[in-house]
Parts: C-alpha cells; structure tokens; sequence
C-alpha cells in the first residue's frame, strides 16, 4: 500500500524557526490525493521571507543569530554553482537570537561590507564568542 500523501504543512520561520505558514495542496488526482506530498516540508524551513515577529523585529533594529563556526559545514555561508535560486546559508546555529539598533550595529561593525549587508537584509548571523564578547549574552556555565 503506498503511503498516504499529506495535504498540509506547517514551515518554519528562517529567522527564529518558530512555526510560520501552513502549506496547503491545492491540486489533487482524480482519486482526491495532493499531486505534491507535502510532508516532507512540514517542520521545515522553506524561504528567507521573515514571520511577522520577525519582521518586526527587522523593522526595529537587526537581528544577530548566534553561531557556532566550528560545527557548521565548510563553505556553508557560499551558495553552491548549481544552485543560487532559492539558496539559503545554513551554520550550526546555538540557538541566541538578538535584536539591535541601527545606530549599535554601526559602532559594533567597521567592515563596509558587513556594515552593508546587516543594514540590507536586516539580520547577521554572528559567532557565539563574538556574542559574549560583545555582551550581548552571558557565557553559559556547563
């Protein structure tokens, strides 16, 4: 027996990865089934278009998602040659997600090109050293 087609999914916020929209199939065969499985998109993160939290949050300052370099995959900030459309980076994220203003992102960040790209697309994604450096977290005791 073949297994059952879902008819709905719900996504994943890029940027906090809480829950975000619900996927619906909107074609079916003639026995009623989805075309298009959509199980395998549920739980899943399938666009960098921000949640409403998250957009708001960008239209207040920028956010910092903390990472772990050291755990992520090689190359994981390079979109592959194959694949640009639709490309999202990925690192091994430690879970810290803070928001800042405009103007501590411009005396945190001397780089024009990084300074550039945090006022462009409104989130940076930021090693978890560099965060409690800074003081935007506290270091977690183990």
């Amino acid at each position: 027996m073949a297994k059952k087609k879902e008819h709905v999914a719900l996504t994943k916020c890029y940027y906090c990865l809480e829950s975000d929209k619900i996927l619906l199939a909107i074609k079916y065969n003639s026995k009623g089934e989805p075309l298009k499985d959509l199980a395998p998109l549920h739980g899943c993160v399938v666009d960098m278009e921000p949640c409403s939290k998250c957009a708001d949050w960008m239209k207040k300052g920028i956010i910092l998602i903390g990472i772990d370099g050291s755990k992520s995959d090689p190359g994981w900030h390079i979109p592959p040659v194959s694949k640009t459309e639709g490309w999202m980076p990925t690192p091994h994220r430690t879970g810290h997600f803070v928001v800042i203003t405009e103007e501590a992102i411009k005396r945190a960040f001397k780089g024009e090109r990084e300074l550039q790209f945090a006022m462009t697309n409104r989130f940076m994604f930021i090693e978890h050293e560099a965060m409690v450096l800074t003081g935007l977290i506290k270091e977690e005791k183990k």
